[in-house]
């Protein structure tokens, strides 16, 4: 069987290209690792966070973190917004690494009289001034005690 020249350059062109495509690029990107879905009274919150960034550029770089209740009671639109202004530690250079943020139970609780409901957006913005997406978390349940 005879290999045309046409689909022979066309195979090893893709497969350059594909192997020297970076796998990350210059602007952020953030993805859940994981965090609880249930909060009871004395626990603390705690979301672990992948990064991946080409430079590596995030160290001691800000990470925005918004609380937002969803709850509706008393009166409605009870939608209060608590945003946490951090700087992520200093460390080496690295294109992918983890970020841990927690919170304590009684800095979340708002509501005495039900469960309060919360959902989490997390952004990083790197030294060179690139801005990840926003994360949005699922509805995060805060339980009564």
């Amino acid at each position: 069987m005879k290999i045309s020249p046409f689909i022979l350059i066309l195979s090893f062109s893709v497969i350059v290209v594909a192997c020297t495509k970076d796998k990350f690029q210059s602007k952020p990107l953030l993805e859940f690792q994981e965090y609880d879905r249930t909060v009871d009274p004395g626990q603390i919150l705690k979301f672990r966070i992948n990064y991946f960034d080409k430079e590596g550029d995030l160290n001691g770089a800000p990470l925005i973190a918004i609380n937002k209740t969803l709850n509706n009671f008393p009166p409605p639109p009870n939608v209060l917004v608590d945003t946490f202004n951090y700087s992520l530690p200093q460390f080496p250079a690295k294109d992918k690494a983890e970020i841990t943020f927690e919170l304590n139970y009684s800095r979340l609780k708002e509501s005495s009289a039900q469960n309060d409901t919360i959902q989490f957006r997390f952004a990083v913005t790197d030294l060179a001034g690139n801005k990840s997406d926003t994360l949005v978390s699922d509805i995060i349940i805060l339980r009564q005690p």
